[in-house]
């Protein structure tokens, strides 16, 4: 059953037996399949296994036990150890999605410096399925809810078309061996969550629910290619390019009636994400010269175009505030108010918001990472303090700083965003007028 299915995508995309495959082994019933059906098939394939560390012993008996299968089986074995609390700490991200940014990443290495052909994975109908309700519930937009793709490029999938107790049973009949991760039963995780919660209550008002999604992802796919289609045309007629600039004409964007998913497909492939692009749409209707970031890209609103165009090299962490601007969307979002200063005024104690004397600022204000060698007056002290021992006495981690932007008039720092203003533009008895700004 499984094997056959298996060739019939392998023969569907045209992988042969003398291509060297690289199976995704976690020591569960759905990759042990998978290897199993590549050996029966006489396939090439080698193994990965991520010990991520997060379930103690268990996490280490996945791994012995996968180590003395591909021995046993003489399939060569890569493994690798993540600490992925820490990345996720790290990064702000989910447990679940740091452990699927680290195994990718190192999945991607290995095929890249051993020559694989493909990366073939064991997921299956559930976990698209498990997917769909994920993206749904994160807004992800139709892209998110097309469901797996079973071949692209050198990523494979040759299971998608099995539920997990289909595979599981083919495991059994054919003692194929294989461990049950009991954090599976967790429903702290939100994939777990779905599996046991959700999914159960849309089988009870349809029994024929895992063939009802098969057919609904074909749905929205060739729904989906008519759109992007439809998309790549609208490029052709309304992008334009100055060399390593391009330009989107603002009117022909305000004016489409799908115009927010029609821009996210435009810049998703310059790193935009989905909430960016709303506020975008949102500086239309304000004045001209704010700016949006990506990782290499910067995004200026002009008066008639939005200006695409790559961040220099060495400059690539430098953004300017202009004045009058009274919203930023990055890196720091901002919001920015001046007003007189009156016997009412209040000083904020929130770390998020602070108070300038505005006469004392020059724009544009500069937004930048601190830098080895910086200095500036705390508030409330006379003296100079550098921005490292500054650091130090708020006990901040090296990870912290790294992540610490400065607000800047001229070369001078004016405010180390969410620590501590520049004693030199504090609002006094003698100020006139204050700039407001909030995080």
């Amino acid at each position: 059953m499984i094997p056959a299915g298996v060739k019939r995508i392998l023969d569907k995309h045209q992988v042969t037996p003398d291509q060297r495959i690289l199976v995704a082994l976690s020591g569960g019933a759905d990759s042990m399949a998978l290897l199993n059906a590549f050996l029966t098939l006489g396939y090439t394939c080698e193994a990965a296994h991520c010990n991520f560390h997060l379930r103690g012993d268990e996490s280490d008996e996945d791994e012995r036990f996968v180590t003395e299968y591909c021995r046993e089986k003489q399939v060569p074995l890569y493994i690798k150890h993540f600490d992925t609390q820490e990345e996720a700490r790290q990064k702000g991200i989910s447990i679940e999605m740091a452990a699927r940014d680290l195994r990718y990443q190192w999945f991607w290495e290995l095929v890249e410096e051993n020559g694989f052909s493909q990366l073939a994975t064991g997921h299956h109908g559930d976990d698209m399925i498990e997917t769909f309700f994920l993206n749904l519930a994160r807004g992800t937009g139709v892209r998110g809810l097309r469901g797996m793709r079973e071949y692209r490029g050198v990523l494979l999938r040759p299971l998608l078309a099995f539920r997990r107790e289909e595979i599981e049973v083919w495991c059994c009949r054919n003692e194929i061996p294989f461990r049950t991760d009991s954090s599976n039963l967790d429903t702290a995780y939100q994939r777990n969550y779905i599996r046991h919660n959700i999914l159960p209550e849309m089988e009870q008002l349809n029994p024929s629910f895992f063939s009802t999604m098969q057919r609904n992802f074909k749905n929205i796919d060739d729904v989906w290619q008519v759109f992007m289609d439809r998309v790549e045309e609208l490029k052709q007629q309304i992008l334009a390019h100055e060399g390593e600039h391009m330009l989107i004409p603002i009117r022909l964007i305000s004016e489409h009636p799908q115009r927010e998913v029609v821009l996210f497909e435009i810049l998703r492939p310059y790193g935009f994400k989905g909430a960016t692009i709303s506020e975008i749409i949102e500086s239309f209707d304000g004045i001209p010269g704010k700016q949006f970031f990506s990782q290499n890209y910067r995004l200026v609103r002009d008066r008639y175009n939005l200006i695409l165009l790559p961040r220099e090299t060495g400059e690539e962490e430098m953004f300017y505030i202009e004045n009058g601007l009274t919203e930023v969307a990055g890196p720091l979002k901002m919001s920015i108010k001046q007003y007189e200063a009156n016997k009412d005024f209040k000083f904020s104690r929130d770390p998020r918001c602070i108070h300038l004397d505005a006469d004392c600022i020059d724009f544009p204000l500069k937004v930048r990472h601190w830098q080895q060698g910086d200095l500036f007056r705390p508030l409330g002290m006379e003296k100079f303090k550098k921005l490292s021992d500054f650091f130090v006495d708020e006990k901040l981690s090296r990870v912290e700083k790294d992540k610490v932007w400065l607000l800047l008039s001229g070369d001078d720092i004016v405010w180390v965003a969410g620590h501590r203003i520049d004693d030199r533009f504090k609002v006094t008895n003698t100020t006139k007028n204050i700039l407001e700004i909030r995080v």
